[in-house]
Formats: C-alpha cells, sequence, structure tokens
C-alpha cells in the first residue's frame, strides 16, 4: 500500500500500527527479560568461570610447589645416590681386602685342623697301645688279688679254731670276772655297812684333843678344858681345872683340834663353878666356820645340840668372845662321829 498523505489518516493502518507497537514492545519485554536472564547466567558463568580459574590459579601453585619439591628430592636422591656408589666402591674395595683376609685365615686354619688330626690320629693309637697294657696288667692284678683271696681264706679257715678256742675261754674269764664282781660287792656291801654302822657311833670326840687361845694366862693351861673333870674346881694351891685368859679384852677366842673331819651332834660347856658367869655370855660357838650357837645367859651349863636334818661338819670348835669379857670354862666336851675324809660319800 502507498503510504498516506500528510495529514490523511487511515483508521485500519492505525490499528495494525498498533498492534504491530504492542507486539513489538511485547516482543522487546521478552528480549529484554531474555536478556536479562542471559546477563543473569552470563554473571553466574563467569563467577564459575572465576572460580575455575581460581582453582586453576590453585592447582598451578600445587604443581609449582610438587615440582619443585620434586626437584628437591631429585636433587637429594641424586646426592644421595652419589654417596651410596662412592660408599659402595669404598665398601667394595674394604670388602675384598676383608675376603682375602678371610680366605688366607680358613686356609691357616685348614692347615692346622689337618695337622690336629694327625696328632689326634697319633693319641689313638697310643691310647690303643695303652688300653692293651692296661688290661694285660689288670689281668695280672686279678690273678695276684686270687691267690691272695684263697690263702686269706686258708688262714682264715685255720684261725677258726683257734678263735672259737679264746672265744670259750673268754665266756670263762667272763664268768669267773662275774662271780668274784659278785662276790666283792657282796664283801664292799658288808665293809660299807659296817663302817657306817661304826661311823655313825655317836662318841666323845674332843677328850685330850689339844686346845689353844690367843690370849692365854700363863696360871691356866689350855689343855685342861679337855682333861675330862668337870666336877671339881678348886683354885686352892695352885690346883685351878678350869682355862682363863689373860684379860678383858674383845675377841678372845679358845679352840679345840679335833685332830680330823668328824660329824658333830653336840657340845657341852662348863662355866667356871665358883663366879662369873655372865662373863660367857655373848660368845659364839662355831663348828671350824659354821655357827653353832650363842650364849645368852648366865648357867653353870650350856648345850648345844645340833639337828639330825642340818649335820655339821668340822676339824675344830672354837669359842669367840666378842665382848670385852674374859673366856674361863671348866670343861668342853665335843660329842660327833667319824672322822670322815672332807670327800667322803658318807659325808
Amino acid at each position: 500500500e502507498w503510504p498516506l498523505r500528510p495529514g490523511a489518516q487511515n483508521p485500519s493502518m492505525s490499528t495494525n500500527i498498533l498492534e504491530i507497537f504492542q507486539q513489538l514492545k511485547e516482543e522487546s519485554a521478552d528480549i529484554r527479560d531474555e536478556a536479562y536472564q542471559v546477563r543473569e547466567e552470563g554473571y553466574a558463568a563467569m563467577s564459575k568461570g572465576y572460580a575455575a580459574m581460581n582453582k586453576a590459579y590453585e592447582v598451578r601453585d600445587a604443581a609449582y610447589e610438587i615440582k619443585d619439591s620434586t626437584y628437591e628430592a631429585r636433587s637429594g636422591l641424586e646426592a644421595l645416590l652419589v654417596e651410596a656408589f662412592a660408599l659402595l666402591k669404598s665398601q667394595t674395595s674394604a670388602t675384598g681386602l676383608y675376603i682375602h683376609d678371610i680366605k688366607n685365615t680358613l686356609a691357616a686354619v685348614a692347615s692346622k685342623m689337618d695337622g690336629l688330626e694327625a696328632k689326634i690320629d697319633g693319641i689313638e693309637s697310643k691310647l690303643e697301645g695303652t688300653t692293651n697294657k692296661l688290661e694285660e696288667e689288670t689281668l695280672k692284678i686279678t690273678a695276684k688279688l686270687d691267690e691272695k683271696m684263697a690263702q686269706l681264706e686258708e688262714k682264715v679257715s685255720a684261725m677258726g679254731g683257734e678263735i672259737r678256742e679264746v672265744k670259750r675261754s673268754l665266756d670263762e674269764t667272763k664268768v669267773d670276772i662275774s662271780e668274784r664282781v659278785e662276790t666283792s660287792i657282796t664283801l664292799s656291801t658288808s665293809v660299807r655297812d659296817r663302817q657306817q654302822v661304826w661311823m655313825s657311833e655317836v662318841r666323845l670326840i674332843s677328850l685330850y684333843k689339844t686346845v689353844d687361845q690367843n690370849n692365854g694366862h700363863p696360871n691356866y693351861p689350855n689343855p685342861i678344858v679337855t682333861d675330862g673333870n668337870f666336877v671339881t674346881d678348886n683354885n686352892g694351891d695352885n690346883r685351878n681345872t678350869h682355862s682363863h685368859t689373860l684379860s678383858k679384852s674383845r675377841n678372845n677366842k679358845l679352840w679345840i683340834n679335833l685332830g680330823g673331819y668328824f660329824k658333830i651332834h653336840r657340845v657341852y660347856i662348863w662355866n667356871h663353878r665358883l663366879c662369873c658367869h655372865e662373863q660367857l655370855v655373848g660368845t659364839h660357838i662355831y663348828a671350824d666356820e659354821e655357827l653353832i650357837g650363842t650364849v645368852v645367859q648366865n648357867s653353870n651349863y650350856h648345850d648345844f645340840l645340833i639337828p639330825e636334818k642340818d649335820p655339821t661338819y668340822g676339824s675344830t670348835v672354837t669359842l669367840h668372845q666378842l665382848l670385852p669379857r674374859n673366856i674361863h670354862v671348866l670343861e668342853i666336851q665335843v660329842w660327833g662321829s667319824g672322822p670322815f675324809n672332807r670327800d667322803d660319800i658318807f659325808v
């Protein structure tokens, strides 16, 4: 169609143009939307590209690091290989020397072993000869021993009769000795019983025994206290029958020597009859070192009886006045049994 004149109007044409414009507008909107979408997709693709590029850069950097590490490892390996080859070369030289020494040593050992085998063979031959000699000597010694044993058996058989005779004689002697021992035991028992009876007799053992004192008076002889006279006591005509110390001093002593080791049963003391009975008070009476008793009162007569359950033995009887007083007694009688040895079984 021809275009319209200016100012002329064609309604159908305007409508078509509007429709076309509207259609173009809509298409342009669609194109715009698609452009927006394409742009967004481009942005997204670009972002992914940037990300891929960054990763590529990272991979490249890692590759560079690996490359550098590889170069370093290769350089170290090459140096290690060079050192290893050098060491191997030196060790190979030393090993060759060692092998040479070992070969020489083995050769020397083999030579020594050959020498030892030869010596061992020689020793074995000598041992064999020695063994044969020992067997021969053993046979000889065995034969001699058998001969000696036979001789000894003959001697033993010959001595059997003598031994039986000796045994019979010993049996007879044993019987005789047993009979004599029984007889001796019987006699010993009889003698012992008689001795015990004799030694158990209590008798006067001080009569006429010697007397001494440490402070004696010249007018009063010591032995007068064991003369058996305890009835009369007279100072007239110098007929003194009692003892008297020289002075009233402490530790006056008078003692009787019994002449043996006796079992003492009793001690009688007759005091001075005329006066001064108190002078004897305080006097201790001893058998050797054992105290028998003490005079504790004035009396003409003092009796010291020793209990059978507590026997007293001694060879002296002593009067010991501890106070400053005289000892003057008419008679001392010591009754006892014995004498005994100090180690006697009856004591």
